[in-house]
């Protein structure tokens, strides 16, 4: 348990310290597809190095897009929350990405990274929400985490030891504790500021309706 502890602080670190340009949504395309509106994103920095360094160390890191549908009065109608979650197969040495309840798999970094320059059909609300008369544009947050929301309590106790039998002894005790500290240093919401924006061309329900047929 104390080599595993070890090798995933290692891996934070290492992970933490990678110098990355932001990873950015440059453009937003809003589109119709059955009976929701969804949205073709263009980005770049993704994954980066920090989520690369962590992946390929065997955590699982995440992409977070927050979308939101804002009329002219910059009033939010309608909205989505989606959370890809990036790994790396140590054995196999495959890439997946998870969300939506599909998970895609890529044999190289290249296809992965191509993937996410391209996000296609990504979904935003039902197209029922939206007025026929309104115009509307797409507001985009995107957030990366070298460690998923989902995986860093279960890391942090691995370091921390919470869920194992702890040793006695005050210098075990000292370096568990130094290890929690750095854990939620680097990853507990430290990226939360870096979070990016992006805002599409205004649209009308008719104009998707149209590009549609």
């Amino acid at each position: 348990m104390r080599r595993v502890a070890l090798v995933l602080l290692a891996a934070c670190c290492q992970a933490a310290l990678a110098a990355d340009p932001p990873a950015k949504v440059t453009s937003v395309t809003p589109e119709r597809a059955g009976d929701l509106v969804v949205c073709r994103l263009r980005t770049e920095g993704l994954p980066g190095q920090k989520l690369l360094q962590s992946m390929q160390s065997g955590l699982i890191s995440a992409v977070e897009l927050e979308v939101a549908v804002v009329d002219d009065r910059e009033q939010v109608v309608a909205g989505n929350h989606i959370s890809l979650q990036l790994g790396f197969d140590l054995w196999e040495e495959i890439f997946s990405v998870r969300g939506d309840g599909a998970e895609r798999r890529f044999t190289n970094l290249a296809d992965l990274e191509s993937y996410l320059q391209e996000l296609g059909d990504v979904p935003v609300a039902p197209v029922s929400r939206l007025d026929p008369e309104a115009r509307y544009r797409l507001h985009i947050g995107l957030q990366v985490h070298p460690i998923a929301p989902a995986e860093q309590d279960r890391v942090e106790n691995v370091i921390v030891g919470e869920r194992s039998s702890r040793r006695e002894g005050s210098d075990e005790q000292e370096a568990q504790v130094s290890m929690g500290r750095l854990i939620r240093l680097f990853f507990k919401g430290g990226d939360k500021g870096g979070a990016h924006q992006s805002v599409s061309a205004w649209f009308t329900r008719k104009e998707l309706d149209d590009a549609a047929h």
